[in-house]
């Protein structure tokens, strides 16, 4: 019973999963030696509402290891957008143009394929002869007597920063992208992003998606590594500075002729000051490179044709809306659903505002996005649920819901508006009790009652047992904060460790959001509990969000704790946003 409560718990929290995720197949642009071991990437830019990973076949190839998953992180608004990177690394077995076929994911129970690739794969005599071809023609990795070392870097070793446009509207998508260019050995520390001030950042590409070119200039091939890429969507009007990327570089040069292909490593604050130990007759020289500032001038959207709606929309949008189940009870939670479709500047949208009518108690919405980060501007759906509920039984009609947006393309505004929704509220009924022939079924009732009353026995005992360990645990929490009153929240979370059994992570996490509530609500005995525990957040003022979330929470590390569920979750994720919650809670109830 416990386990199909925790898996019913975990699927309602997936239930509002985004739809739609961009699924691509990566392989290496440059030529495959056989024999030689090389790696292919199949990534999903929304990896928590996918599933079900089909491994590849790789015919022509032998699989040495994987699949190797990474996971990262994106920020849409409120929404978490975790990717998923499936890594696999190959072995080619004959020379050719060889095909990487792409795989399916599963995502809301449908099908979702990955594109096929290609790649140039040569035979070992065949790559010789284009490297000693490359070396004698091209190489900069030897440093002939009598170079000026710092100019060799300067023409070999830079970075670029593209824009694709130096003007745009508020709310108007400024695509940057910093490029590194290497023909040499080198080790390179990014020691200073950009800030960009005045814009809503969106990430598209960064360093650990390894994006890697060639360019030819003036002749010469260069290795271009994309290190970031942005959409940026300017907040206000004004004149705004791209600021300068920093980088600096550790470069290898040969005092010797050899044969040896250049290779660049990029990490981002991570390389160290110690003198680099060059192999022999090499050495090792630094310099530092950036980018060059860049201004965006951000013009103001037009005043003529604004209207008093107009929030800050800027694209082209459609709105749609939607009661989800129209056929609840007074005091039953309903939901509506409101969707915005199209491309613009998502991350910039406001929820809309809801005209409730008079009887009918709306909350915040929550906000998921289903969103193509690749394309320019932002193309997909924002979706808004409000929760609400009605005291008294009744038909409600909830009126037209309008969203303005400005087209850049037509240069106007426009609004558009959902269809009314209609709330039907019934009174809330008992279920009918059946009546059966007692004859027939007095003696299989009696075994029925007998049995009924065992599993109840049983079901009290082991609820019994949970509850005690629970409030010792909590009490115990309890106590530890009430003689540490001025314990902080990093202090309270120290005891967690991150490499713990999932039991005792979860143990030591849930007793430490114990601690900072009865450090604040002075709860003790019998009053530790959730119920308790959520009417004095909410007494206190709390946002709903926050308090759904700790009850989220709360009944995270209860299933962590008390079931034996698998739980797959990021734990460093679950830790973080532990500290990112109580600290948001912290702060409101000072």
């Amino acid at each position: 019973m416990k386990k199909i409560t925790a898996i019913i718990f975990f699927t309602l929290l997936t239930a509002f999963a985004i739809a739609q995720v961009s699924f691509k197949t990566i392989v290496p642009v440059t030529p495959i030696v056989v024999g030689e071991a090389f790696q292919v990437q199949y990534v999903i830019d929304d990896g928590a509402a996918a599933s079900g990973f089909v491994t590849p076949l790789f015919k022509g190839f032998k699989t040495v290891a994987g699949p190797y998953i990474y996971s990262g992180k994106t920020r849409l608004a409120n929404n978490d957008r975790i990717s998923k990177n499936y890594v696999f690394t190959l072995v080619a077995l004959n020379p050719g143009k060889q095909i990487i076929s792409g795989t399916f994911i599963l995502v809301d129970g449908k099908q979702v394929r990955s594109n096929d690739n290609y790649i140039e794969v040569i035979s070992k005599e065949v790559a010789m002869k284009r490297f000693e071809k490359e070396v004698t023609t091209s190489s900069d990795y030897y440093l002939r007597p009598g170079e000026d070392v710092q100019e060799k870097i300067r023409q070999n070793l830079f970075m670029k920063v593209q824009v694709d446009k130096k003007t745009s509207f508020v709310g108007e998508p400024v695509v940057a992208t910093f490029k590194l260019y290497s023909r040499l050995e080198s080790k390179s520390d990014i020691v200073k992003n950009p800030g960009f001030y005045g814009f809503s950042v969106l990430d598209v590409i960064n360093l650990s998606d390894r994006f890697v070119t060639t360019e030819e200039i003036n002749g010469k091939t260069f290795d271009v590594h994309t290190i970031r890429k942005v959409q940026l969507y300017p907040l206000q009007a004004g004149l705004f500075t791209i600021d300068a990327m920093e980088v600096k570089n550790k470069v290898e040069f040969s005092r010797s002729k050899v044969k040896k292909r250049t290779e660049q490593e990029i990490v981002e604050g991570i390389l160290n000051n110690e003198p680099e130990v060059a192999p022999a007759n090499a050495e090792v020289f630094e310099n530092d490179i950036s980018t060059a500032p860049i201004n965006i001038v951000v013009k103001p959207i037009p005043e003529k044709g604004k209207t008093t709606g107009f929030n800050g929309a800027v694209g082209n949008f459609s709105i749609s809306a939607a009661i989800i189940d129209k056929k609840i009870s007074a005091n039953e939670e309903g939901v509506l659903e409101l969707a915005i479709s199209g491309k613009g500047n998502f991350i910039q949208l406001n929820a809309p505002v809801i005209n409730w009518p008079d009887g009918v108690e709306g909350f915040d919405p929550e906000i998921k996005d289903s969103l193509d980060v690749y394309g320019t501007p932002l193309k997909g759906k924002r979706k808004f649920r409000y929760a609400f509920v009605a005291a008294a039984p009744g038909t409600y009609i909830i009126p037209p819901i309008s969203f303005t947006f400005f087209n850049i393309d037509t240069g106007v505004y426009k609004t558009v508006v959902t269809k009314p929704q209609q709330i039907a509220i019934s009174e809330k009924k008992q279920q009918p009790i059946s009546v059966v022939d007692r004859k027939e079924t007095s003696g299989k009732r009696k075994y029925w009652l007998a049995g009924t009353g065992l599993l109840v026995v049983l079901a009290g005992i082991v609820f019994w047992m949970i509850k005690r360990r629970k409030v010792s645990t909590t009490e115990q929490a309890i106590r530890t904060a009430e003689k540490t009153k001025t314990i902080t929240t990093d202090e309270l979370l120290e005891s967690v460790q991150i490499n713990e059994t999932n039991k005792d992570f979860y143990a030591s996490l849930h007793q430490s959001v114990w601690s900072f509530f009865g450090n604040y609500y002075k709860l003790a005995g019998t009053e530790i509990n959730k119920e308790n525990l959520f009417a004095r957040m909410k007494e206190s003022g709390l946002d709903r969000s926050l308090v759904d979330e700790t009850a989220t929470l709360l009944q995270q590390c209860e299933t962590g704790m008390f079931t034996n569920v698998s739980i797959t979750e990021d734990r460093q994720l679950i830790f973080n946003n532990t500290k990112r919650l109580l600290g948001e809670i912290e702060k409101a109830l000072l």
